[in-house]
């Protein structure tokens, strides 16, 4: 197979991003054009990369031979199902959708139209990220924890953060240990937000096997982190997402101390750096790569339903809980 022809719906601030990288991508694919709501945004980036802006999606679709979804959950489903009716594979942006069901119907319908329904949980195509696999071979995982803050983004209106930046660690989560879980307990607070979303969550989750995750996410942290820890059987390994390095420290052996009968341990430090690969470029060139190879992405349209199942669960969690202070409270006024 030849180039891809490629377009773009949606080129807000992660949209524009993928319209730069597909045009980096020029060896392997076309960018045709883009399609956004807001018309002058469109047309400023249209003209700024020499691409056609379409007056609607249904435009676009016609024109390209798949297309990347960047635009609010709440609309993800139905572009992606016209989409995949034109036969055009497909890149979506996370959450795949905005329920279990639309998720589950855009599934059957790409098995069905036998087209590719990737899903854009960036972080996976992370440097760092790539390695753990390698780094996590024959370990033995006892508890995992994430932490991903920032501070507050007025620009997010349409989501809370567990479905906004948690989502992400879940994904990572779930391609780390496949498991199902068992139990959860979640806790959240609305800080910021006028639309009375959740802005800072934690959830500790219990899987098979007794393995302890343990995830944060707040966007009214006035430091940005992206971190995550393992602790194994033989090692505590800690990832830094943002500087793309990995720290192992191992179980060392036994050393004896001059002046005392007693024994330490010692642990063996390891530094991993990984390049400095762009996570999404390097997404936008897998995608580009399954399409022209016939083969099955990194992240199926399966995992995006998973990842979404769980943050909801999370999400409805929360809510009982806020629910339950809120009735605790009122007891107390009275």
């Amino acid at each position: 197979m030849g180039k891809v022809r490629v377009g773009v719906i949606g080129v807000g601030n992660m949209g524009r991003h993928h319209v730069k990288s597909y045009a980096a991508l020029k060896h392997i694919c076309d960018l045709v054009g883009i399609y956004d709501i807001d018309e002058k945004k469109g047309t400023d980036i249209a003209k700024g990369y020499g691409i056609e802006e379409f007056s609607n999606p249904e435009e676009l679709l016609d024109n390209v031979d798949a297309v990347s979804i960047v635009t609010p959950t709440t609309t993800h489903y139905e572009l992606a199902r016209k989409a995949l009716e034109k036969d055009l594979d497909v890149l979506i942006e996370k959450p795949i959708t905005s329920t279990v069901e639309e998720a589950q119907k855009l599934l059957k319908l790409a098995k069905r139209k036998e087209r590719i329904l990737q899903v854009g949980h960036i972080e996976r195509f992370n440097p760092a990220v790539m390695e753990l696999p390698k780094i996590l071979r024959g370990q033995r995982i006892i508890a995992i924890s994430m932490d991903r803050m920032g501070p507050f983004d007025p620009r997010i209106e349409d989501t809370d953060v567990v479905q906004d930046l948690m989502i992400h660690d879940i994904d990572i989560m779930r391609s780390i240990l496949p498991q199902t879980v068992k139990e959860m307990q979640s806790f959240g607070r609305v800080v910021r937000s006028s639309n009375g979303h959740v802005d800072f969550a934690v959830a500790n989750l219990l899987l098979e096997d007794n393995i302890i995750v343990s995830l944060t996410a707040s966007r009214v942290t006035n430091k940005k982190v992206r971190r995550l820890t393992i602790t194994t059987m033989a090692a505590y390994i800690e990832l830094d997402y943002l500087e793309r390095r990995i720290t192992i420290s191992h179980k060392g052996g036994y050393a004896s101390l001059d002046h005392f009968s007693e024994y330490h341990q010692e642990n063996k430090v390891e530094r991993v750096f990984s390049s400095d690969e762009e996570p999404l470029r390097n997404q936008l060139a897998h995608f580009i790569g399954c399409i022209q190879e016939g083969t099955k992405p990194i992240i199926t349209g399966n995992d995006g339903l998973e990842a979404l199942r769980i943050s909801m669960d999370i999400q409805k969690n929360i809510k009982k809980s806020l629910t339950s202070k809120t009735r605790d409270g009122e007891a107390l006024s009275r």
